[in-house]
């Protein structure tokens, strides 16, 4: 017996010696992506799309502004002459807070390493612990763990989609009556470093389907899960009180989402929907993507076949595929046209995305993936080689992907500035010395690059990117582009039925607001309604592009400004 146990804790032991290594290899490979960050500093190419352009600037006007802690009815005038503070966000918000201590920069690597890592740490102990125990499987739950780990994650939803493995983990150990007090701490803090309406509302909804499903399965009240969840939910509301507060209490303002619907949101087809759901299936979505369409989908499909040829159970990878599919049929019938008379009647159904279930599809996907590699490398012919090239490709995949709006960090990125080059800070520092004025005293608007570029270099915009402000500020705002508007369909839709992008819109640019030096465009034919400008508090134009009939929208050229480290070419008007 003695024997016995000694051969068992060597074995043990060499396991734990072989996962020791499993794991320093995947830290070093996701230290090895994170390093062009930490390199290249702010010559690194990051994502723009909803980053750059909006969410990285707000944080640092948020943190600079000295109303982190405003009250409810407090205003921030730095956007849109006096923005509800409430509409920027809980300032129960890490992302927020590493943006107040550190500044911008390096807000933004701290916050996108502890995202990786914590998306590694959290799939391995859920893997290893709820799904792959036997530990013949290591190389399975490292793999699958570091390869969910490489996703590019969105930047600011946090821990949104990168902090859902460690939630199931702790809410399974506590479904299971496995939970120990680290299980209750993970569930007290990831609502600090996540987003309510972008993917917990659906993470947790689904788990109370999941209490509904076992307490008709076994015809007892499983009151530990039941508390965790409704716990969560709780921290939630107390983090996001603002949210909260503006939906249900708030009489102060109307949210421009109220017109949300038509347009860019337009019911589609039956066939169409079909077409998203397939579509969302196979590529997900940009924000929440799982990049399964080549190697996880292969590995899937060949997991399949082995089920099917050797009539295997294998209930675990079926009910999750199926539970995945759901939510892209979901996803893709969300913008059917047989729905638009429920989202007229209901306004929580135009301004809410109910269709965000599919922020749950990378942590799912990627459960399916170390599930799929298990049935090929208990069944097949050499199933452990298989599965290494799977792995091996999957990681290669994700480690050089820089595709699609989501970006990636990546070997090679697809956007075409810098964070330097795209906030181009001694530039707009030279516009400012010229004005000569405190920013405060003063508005501009863009047109042809992001106001957040202005934004982020201390000017006070009256044009933003913003999921929430007042419907009463869109509609004056209109006025100004009004005849602009009236040229172009495609931009009046997208402006009047949803309107996140409250820009100086010029018919002759339609959505290009980057246009650098090299491109050399001329607006020739804007129609502005200065006056309507003028009265919003306007004062100048800051512009990529040459306006050649500015004096017929009473806009006096003052100055072009370059620089050799800039992309920009800016031409400032002033409105007369």
């Amino acid at each position: 017996m003695e024997a016995l146990m000694s051969f068992i804790s060597i074995i043990q032991k060499l396991v734990e010696i072989r996962t020791k290594k499993y794991v320093c290899l995947a830290v070093a490979i996701i230290i090895l992506y994170l390093s062009p960050l930490f390199i290249l500093g702010q010559n690194s190419h990051i994502l723009i799309h909803d980053n750059l352009d909006s969410n990285v600037a707000i944080f640092k006007m948020l943190a600079e502004s000295g109303q982190t802690f405003g009250s409810l009815d407090a205003t921030i005038p730095n956007i849109m002459n006096g923005l509800p503070r409430n509409c920027l966000g809980s300032e129960f918000n890490v992302i927020l807070w590493l943006y107040y201590f550190l500044g911008p920069f390096t807000a933004y690597i701290v916050n996108i390493t502890v995202m990786h890592f914590i998306a590694f740490i959290g799939m391995y102990l859920l893997l290893r612990n709820h799904f792959l125990r036997d530990g013949k499987h290591e190389i399975i739950v490292v793999g699958a763990a570091l390869a969910f780990a490489l996703l590019p994650f969105f930047p600011t939803g946090g821990l949104s989609i990168a902090g859902q493995p460690l939630a199931l983990y702790a809410f399974l150990n506590i479904r299971g009556n496995l939970s120990t007090k680290k299980d209750w701490l993970i569930l007290l803090l990831l609502p600090f470093y996540s987003s309510f309406a972008l993917s917990f509302v659906f993470f947790l909804s689904a788990l109370g389907m999941l209490w509904i499903y076992d307490t008709a399965k076994t015809k007892r009240i499983n009151y530990p899960f039941f508390i965790a969840i409704a716990l969560m939910t709780l921290i939630f509301v107390i983090v996001e009180y603002r949210l909260i507060y503006d939906i249900f209490l708030n009489s102060g303002y109307v949210s421009h989402r109220e017109e949300f619907g038509g347009g860019v949101l337009s019911g589609v087809g039956i066939i169409e929907a079909i077409k998203r759901s397939v579509y969302n299936f196979i590529f997900g979505q940009y924000h929440a993507v799982s990049l399964q369409q080549y190697f996880v989908g292969l590995s899937v499909a060949a997991a399949l076949v082995t089920v099917f040829v050797k009539k295997l159970r294998e209930d675990s990878l079926i009910i999750l595929l199926v539970i995945t599919a759901a939510i892209s049929f979901f996803y893709g019938f969300w913008s059917w046209e047989g729905l638009i008379p429920l989202k007229e009647q209901f306004i929580l159904f135009r301004t809410f995305q109910f269709g965000r279930f599919h922020w749950l599809h990378p942590l799912l996907w990627y459960v399916i993936f170390a599930l799929a590699l298990k049935v090929i490398f208990d069944n097949r012919k050499y199933g452990k080689q298989i599965v290494i090239i799977f792995l091996i490709l999957q990681v290669g995949f994700l480690f050089c992907y820089s595709g699609g709006q989501s970006g990636g960090i990546g070997i090679i990125r697809s956007e075409c500035l810098t964070y330097e080059e795209f906030y181009s800070e001694d530039l707009f520092q030279d516009i400012a010395k010229y004005i000569g004025e405190p920013q405060a005293n003063y508005r501009v608007v863009s047109i042809g690059l992001f106001p957040g570029i202005a934004q982020y270099n201390g000017f006070y915009t009256l044009d933003f990117y913003l999921s929430n402000y007042p419907l009463e500020y869109k509609h004056k705002f209109r006025r100004i582009i009004e005849k602009e508007l009236d040229k172009n369909d495609k931009l009046r839709i997208y402006f009047d039925n949803w309107g996140c992008r409250c820009y100086i819109f010029v018919d002759e640019l339609g959505q290009n607001y980057l246009i650098t030096k090299d491109e050399e465009i001329k607006v020739k034919n804007l129609e502005l309604n200065s006056d309507a400008l003028k009265r919003m508090g306007g004062n100048y134009v800051i512009s990529a592009v040459e306006i050649t009939n500015s004096d017929d929208n009473n806009l006096k050229l003052l100055k072009i400004f370059e620089n050799d480290r800039s992309p920009w070419k800016i031409w400032l008007y002033k409105i007369e």
